[in-house]
This record gives structure tokens, C-alpha cells and sequence, in this order.
């Protein structure tokens, strides 16, 4: 049997073991904290994408069903003038602005380091590329201004420009970045004011012709899933109406294995069907 020293260190090792315990429990509860606030974040750009993305083929189905409320009545698929279907929009020709290789790669990096439009598919990045026009403005001009309202995003080629909000200086941009682009996402007014430092060559693209492009691709997309759900057995025999909203909510699941990537549509949010 142990003396009582023996007994008083071995006590002593469990209270320095429950101490180690609770500082691991302590470490582990702030990893999962930070692993909630990244989660929150990802989700948070995952609906800014989706706010971009999804209103075109959601589209689709209310212009359907509005059809067939009321055959005589054509419904645009936004609030602005645009094209119905994917044969009206094939037709529509977008406007093209060579660009040198070096210009091109400004402009692809620059939209992918942007967070609002990074998650934006290489295809419609090559639209918008070829579809910005080249725009200059001298020094101590006013590009932006806050408060009014815009339908032009712009990508910074060369110069320096002053960022401000309500008149407090937010950062100044320099070649190689994005601005004014919730103008053509959220169809907002403008938050902040852009003023040049010095004379600045940018490209730009207006909404109509981004949107045009947005909902093409997404018009593609919705065409492409039709054609998936109808391949599919257990979806055979479906109202035309349930495989439109199967196809909005549809969403693709990239796979990858060590030898290539696997595009798997599989994920139905059946919450939003009903």
C-alpha cells in the first residue's frame, strides 16, 4: 500500500492530466470556432455566386409557368430588356475588343482575385474579356460617385485611383483590380466613390452585355439538366413543371480521383422542390 507522499503525487498527476485535458478542450473548441467562421464565410460567397447565377434559370421556370397563365403576355427573364430562350440569346451578338495576350491576362486575374465574381465559370470569363472596351480618364477625374447609379464594372489596366466612402479615404487601387462590380450583380447604387490620381486606362463592361452572358450560360445549364433528368429512370414520366424545378435547384459536384476529374450532378435540395 502507498504512503501518503505516494498518494499525494499520484493526485497530483491526475489534476495535471484533467489540467492538460482542459487546455486540449479549450484549443479544440477555438479550431472549431474557426472552422464555423470559415464554413460561414464559404457560405456566405456560395450565396453571393448563387445571387449571380441562379436568377437567370430560376427564370426559366416563373417565364413557363407565366406563359401558361397567360399565353399572349411575353415576361422578360430580368427587369431589364433582354432575350427569352436559349435560340434568342444564341443570336445575340455580344460586342468583341481585341486586346493584347498581356491585357487579356490582366483582366482574367484581376476578376479571379475579385471575391464578388472569382467563383464565375472560365468560359463566362472569357466572355466578359472579350467584351470589355477600353475606357481613359484623366487625372483628378471622378469615375464613381457615390450614390448614383451605375451599370459599368471596370477592370484597372494602368494608374491609380482613390477609393472613398462618405468622404473617409477606404484604400487606394492600383492595375490589375476590379471595382464597381456590385453595380452589375446587385443592380445597385454606387457605395463609393472612385476618384483618379493619376491618368488611368481601364477596361469596362456594362451590365446588359454581362447579364446577357450570365443568363446564356445559365439558360445552357438549365437546357443541360432537362436533358439529364429526363435521361434519368426514376424521373422519367415527370410534369415538364417538377423537371424545371428539379433543374434549378440541381447543382454539380466536381470529383477528383488521382487520375482525373469527375462532374457528378447529384445534389437536389427536395425542400425547395416542395
Amino acid at each position: 500500500m502507498g504512503t501518503l507522499r505516494d498518494l499525494q503525487y499520484a493526485l497530483q498527476e491526475k489534476i495535471e492530466e484533467l489540467r492538460q485535458r482542459d487546455a486540449l478542450i479549450d484549443e479544440l473548441e477555438l479550431e472549431l470556432d474557426q472552422k464555423d467562421e470559415l464554413i460561414q464565410k464559404l457560405q456566405n460567397e456560395l450565396d453571393k455566386y448563387r445571387s449571380v447565377i441562379r436568377p437567370a434559370t430560376q427564370q426559366v421556370h416563373k417565364q413557363s409557368v407565366l406563359q401558361e397563365q397567360q399565353r399572349t403576355k411575353r415576361q422578360a427573364i430580368s427587369a431589364e430588356p433582354t432575350a427569352f430562350d436559349i435560340q434568342d440569346l444564341n443570336h445575340v451578338t455580344l460586342p468583341f475588343y481585341p486586346k493584347s495576350p498581356q491585357s487579356k491576362e490582366l483582366i482574367k486575374e484581376a476578376i479571379l482575385d475579385n471575391d464578388f465574381m472569382k467563383n464565375l465559370e472560365l468560359s463566362q470569363i472569357q466572355e466578359i474579356v472579350d467584351c470589355m472596351y477600353p475606357v481613359e480618364y484623366d487625372k483628378d477625374s471622378c469615375i464613381i460617385k457615390e450614390g448614383d447609379v451605375g451599370s459599368l464594372v471596370y477592370v484597372m489596366e494602368d494608374g491609380k485611383v482613390e477609393v472613398t466612402k462618405e468622404g473617409m479615404k477606404l484604400c487606394t487601387m492600383g492595375p490589375g483590380k476590379v471595382f464597381g462590380e456590385l453595380a452589375i450583380l446587385y443592380n445597385c447604387t454606387r457605395t463609393a466613390t472612385v476618384q483618379t490620381l493619376t491618368n488611368v486606362k481601364l477596361w469596362a463592361i456594362d451590365r446588359q452585355c454581362f447579364q446577357t452572358i450570365m443568363m446564356r450560360t445559365g439558360l445552357i445549364k438549365h437546357a443541360e439538366y432537362m436533358d439529364f433528368l429526363k435521361s434519368v429512370p426514376t424521373f422519367q414520366g415527370l410534369p415538364e413543371e417538377i423537371l424545371s424545378k428539379l433543374a434549378d435547384v440541381l447543382e454539380e459536384v466536381i470529383l477528383y480521383n488521382n487520375k482525373c476529374r469527375l462532374h457528378i450532378l447529384l445534389n437536389i435540395d427536395w425542400a425547395v422542390i416542395h
